[in-house]
């Protein structure tokens, strides 16, 4: 299988990659460090810094730095959206990318839109499983949402190869300007439709490839389900039992748009047993389409339009083995704040046993006139710098070139003669606004 190697980090990416899938450096170029956006991760690298040089350093410098990462806002406790435009991960709810600025979900010229979406994408590995197969993503751009629900099997570490195959197959199809990151609005739904469908057979040959190369791989397989999100519409390609629903978002009723490739559907649909005895056929977990079975798997397309309110829902069966798609739509219209829907379906999911991997992205519609404009990230934290925090090699015998150099005061020499960074001005910086 064709791969690209990151000169950064060292991650083995898919062949199609233009940013690595680990650490989000060019692949075709040196890499280049984007300054630092957030007092949070400025004071994350200041902590990694000081900790590599303890020996050297003020006793007690990261213990304050600690002190003053506790004062910050917290991490984000989900699933990111990553921009397709530079592949930096973001929180669901931005409207700019904090890497290169961009807009998200959000457009520029909102005008242009009746909708936009609001997402929310989370994981559990159950109350039984000790390792999570399943794999969420979301993928965000100048008003266009990426939705992703992958349900890996075949083992512990096959299924969750299988999975995070997928989602790198995706980002590596559609993240970067030579991947299409720029004209998704402009794209017809027949040009998006046949996107969605070779993404699909992509991440099917990604999986088929790397199990031939590993034997202990062989067998792993995964489920695929990816929703487009432009405006009133929605676009998605399906393989697999992972499910797709559609809430209405002032009637309240379900519909489940997406049909499971199990052979208990096949029988269920053809009237040889009823829904009842399905629910606990031995066979309802046996796929007879899934990525990673045959070398030409193509995925089922379908396209519904949305209207202000309506609750997109990809799940895994994780969730709907536990939480009928009744139950969905009543907890979907209980909040107008995905994270709380995701977090809600998940949470009832393991209250009844958790017996497999849960997942849920929860996408929300609303009027594109409604929603909030935010000011854009000043121009100044996006300038690029060839010399960051991370470095492919760093330059020997002059480490400090991964923190600006604090030139030392009148009233404060360097001992010895020699310069170093100046402890009570990084102090000054942490505590003042960026």
């Amino acid at each position: 299988m064709e791969t690209k190697t990151c000169s950064n980090c060292g991650h083995e990416n898919l062949g199609r990659a233009v940013f690595c899938f680990q650490c989000g450096f060019t692949l075709d170029q040196p890499p280049v460090v984007r300054g630092i956006h957030h007092r949070r991760r400025h004071v994350e690298e200041a902590i990694r810094y000081a900790q590599e040089r303890e020996d050297s350093l003020e006793p007690d410098l990261v213990q304050r730095l600690r002190a003053a990462k506790a004062k910050l806002p917290p991490s984000i406790d989900e699933t990111p959206v990553t921009c397709l435009r530079c592949g930096t991960l973001n929180h669901p709810r931005g409207s700019y990318c904090v890497g290169c600025g961009s807009t998200l979900s959000v457009p520029d010229d909102v005008d242009r839109l009746n909708l936009v979406p609001r997402t929310s994408a989370r994981t559990s590995v159950g109350r039984v499983r000790e390792n999570n197969e399943d794999r969420v993503g979301q993928w965000a751009r100048h008003g266009v949402v990426l939705a992703l629900v992958a349900d890996g099997m075949g083992g512990a570490v096959a299924g969750e190869e299988a999975s995070r195959l997928v989602v790198e197959a995706v980002q590596a199809d559609f993240l970067g300007e030579a991947r299409g990151s720029e004209t998704l609005f402009d794209l017809t739904e027949d040009e998006v439709s046949e996107k969605l469908r070779l993404a699909v057979r992509r991440a099917n040959r990604a999986v088929m490839e790397r199990a031939d190369d590993h034997p202990e791989l062989h067998g792993m397989g995964t489920t695929m389900t990816l929703a487009f999100v432009r405006d009133n519409r929605v676009i998605i390609a399906h393989v697999g039992d992972s499910r797709a629903y559609l809430v209405d978002g002032h009637e309240g009723w379900i519909n489940q748009i997406t049909d499971d490739h199990s052979f208990v559907e096949a029988l269920l649909s053809s009237g040889h047993i009823t829904p009842e005895q399905a629910a606990v056929h031995p066979m309802r977990n046996v796929l007879y389409r899934a990525l990673g079975q045959v070398d030409d798997t193509d995925a089922d397309l379908y396209s519904r339009s949305l209207t202000e309110g309506d609750r997109l829902i990809l799940c895994s069966d994780g969730l709907t083995r536990h939480v009928s798609s009744a139950e969905i739509a009543a907890i979907a219209i209980t909040s107008d704040a995905p994270d709380a829907i995701a977090h809600a379906l998940i949470d009832l999911a393991n209250e009844r046993g958790g017996e497999d991997n849960i997942s849920a992205v929860v996408v929300l519609m609303e009027r594109a006139k409604d929603v909030k404009p935010e000011e854009p990230p000043s121009p100044t934290i996006l300038a690029e710098t060839t010399i960051g925090l991370h470095q492919a090699q760093p330059v020997a015998d002059d480490d400090t070139k991964e923190l600006p150099m604090v030139e030392p005061t009148a009233e404060s020499p360097p001992e010895n003669g020699e310069s170093g960074p100046d402890e009570s001005a990084l102090d000054e910086r942490i505590d003042d606004e960026p």
